[in-house]
C-alpha cells in the first residue's frame, strides 16, 4: 500500500470529523467541545510512523465510517481500496454510496465511474461497460470513460467497438489516435484474412492505410493478401516497400518473400531482396538467412565465407554456432567431430536462453513479435533484439 494517500487523508478525516461532530453537537450559543476525530488521527498517524499501515487504515476507515457526509473522501477511500487490492472492499463502498438518498446526478456520475473501475480490476467487463456508457453521458466523465472503453474492447477484442470509441475520443482531445486505429483495423483485416473472406480484408487494409499512410503491418498484410490471390510479385513488391519506410520489419516478411519468389520460381527475386535489405540494415538475422540461401543453393564456400567475416568483424555468436555446424558436417574425424558437436551445443544454449523481442516501453521480452505489448498494452512498440538470431 502507498502510505501517501494515508498521509493525505488522515488530516482531512481529522478534520471532516470534526466539522461534522461541532455541527451535531454544538447547542446554540455553545461552543462544541473539541475534535472528536484527533484521537483517531494520532492513533492512524502513530501506527504510520511506526510503518504498520494496515493499521493505520482500519482506524481510518472507522473515522470516516462514523462521519461519512463526504463523498469525496469516501470516493478517494474506495480507490485506495481498489490500488491495494481490495477490489471487493471498493465495490462495497461504490455500491453502498449509489444507494444513497437524494445523491446528486453529478456525484452519481462520480460514483458510477468508480464503480466501473472496480468491475474493470475484478475482471466484470459487461457491467464495467455498461456502467461506463452511463458515466460517459456527463460531460466532466466522458474523457475518462471512453479511455476505459478502448481499454475494455480491446481486451474483449471487440475491435469494431473499439474503432468507435476511440474515434470519437480522438475527435475530444485532439489526441493521434489514428496510428492506433489503424491497427484496429488491422486486426479486422487478420480476422478476415483468416476467414478467406479477401475482399472484407482489403477493405480493412485500406481504412488503416487511409489512417497510418506509412503503417507497416498493414503494407505486410497487403503482401500477404496478394499471395493469397495468386499475385507474388505484387507481393514481393510490397513487402519490399518496407526497405525504405520499415527496415526494421524486413526479417518479418523475409520468408514471405522466399516463400513468393518460390511460387513464381524466381529464387533471384529472394536473392536480390536478401541483399537490399542487408544493405539497408546490415541484420546478422538476415546475412545467416543469407547462409542458408546460399548453402541451400550448393554454394557452401561463399556461405562459410560469409560466416568467417561474420565471426571475425563482429565476433557473432550466432555466425559462430553455424559455422560450428557447417564444421562438424565437413570434417572426417569423429573426435574432431564430438568437439564441434559439444562447442555447438554450449553456443547454441547460450542463444536459446536469449528471447527474440522486446518492448521499448516496458521493457516485456518475448519470442514472437506482439503488434501490442502484452505487457504495457501499447500498439506496436516490440522490436526484435539485435542479438537474436534465427536457428533452423
Amino acid at each position: 500500500m502507498d502510505p501517501i494517500w494515508l498521509v493525505l487523508l488522515l488530516p482531512v478525516a481529522a478534520g471532516s470529523g470534526w466539522i461534522a461532530a461541532r455541527y451535531r453537537n454544538a447547542a446554540p450559543g455553545k461552543d462544541a467541545s473539541g475534535p472528536p476525530a484527533t484521537t483517531a488521527y494520532f492513533k492512524s498517524l502513530n501506527f504510520l510512523l511506526t510503518e504498520q499501515h494496515d493499521k493505520a487504515l482500519d482506524v481510518l476507515v472507522q473515522a470516516l465510517e462514523e462521519h461519512d457526509e463526504d463523498l469525496e473522501i469516501q470516493l478517494a477511500l474506495g480507490g485506495l481500496f481498489r490500488r491495494r487490492g481490495e477490489i471487493e472492499r471498493a465495490t462495497q463502498l461504490h455500491q453502498g454510496l449509489i444507494a444513497r438518498a437524494g445523491l446528486s446526478p453529478e456525484h452519481k456520475g462520480q460514483v458510477l465511474y468508480e464503480l466501473a473501475n472496480d468491475y474493470y480490476k475484478a475482471g466484470l467487463l459487461d457491467r464495467s461497460e455498461n456502467l461506463l456508457l452511463e458515466a460517459a453521458g456527463r460531460k466532466e466523465l466522458l474523457e475518462p470513460s471512453l479511455h476505459l472503453l478502448v481499454q475494455i474492447y480491446e481486451s474483449e477484442k471487440e475491435w469494431k467497438s473499439a474503432i468507435g470509441v476511440a474515434s470519437r475520443l480522438d475527435k475530444l482531445t485532439g489526441g493521434d489516435l489514428r496510428v492506433v486505429i489503424a491497427q484496429y483495423h488491422c486486426e479486422l483485416a487478420e480476422r478476415e484474412l483468416s476467414a478467406g473472406n479477401y475482399p472484407l480484408a482489403q477493405a480493412e487494409i485500406a481504412e488503416a492505410l487511409v489512417l497510418d499512410p506509412s503503417c507497416a503491418r498493414a503494407r505486410i498484410l497487403e503482401g500477404r493478401l496478394q499471395a493469397l490471390s495468386g499475385n507474388h510479385l505484387d507481393a514481393v513488391g510490397s513487402w519490399s516497400g518496407l526497405v525504405g519506410d520499415h527496415p526494421e520489419m524486413l526479417c518479418e516478411v523475409v520468408h514471405l518473400v522466399k516463400s513468393s519468389s518460390s511460387a513464381l520460381g524466381k529464387l533471384a527475386l529472394f536473392r536480390g531482396f536478401l541483399d537490399r535489405a542487408i544493405a539497408a540494415t546490415g541484420d546478422e538475422r538476415l546475412k545467416l538467412i543469407l547462409v542458408d540461401h546460399l548453402a541451400a543453393s550448393g554454394s557452401e564456400q561463399e556461405a562459410e565465407k560469409v560466416l568467417l567475416k561474420l565471426v571475425n568483424e563482429e565476433a557473432s555468436l550466432p555466425a559462430l554456432h553455424r559455422l560450428l555446424q557447417f564444421r562438424e558436417l565437413d570434417t572426417a574425424d569423429s573426435q574432431i567431430s564430438a568437439d564441434y558437436r559439444l562447442l555447438c551445443q554450449v553456443t547454441g544454449k547460450s542463444l536459446s536462453d536469449r528471447s527474440g523481442y522486446e518492448c521499448r516501453f516496458c521493457g516485456f521480452q518475448g519470442r514472437s513479435l506482439h503488434w501490442q505489448c502484452p505487457g504495457c498494452r501499447s500498439w506496436n512498440t516490440t522490436s526484435a533484439r539485435p542479438f537474436s538470431a534465427i536457428l533452423n
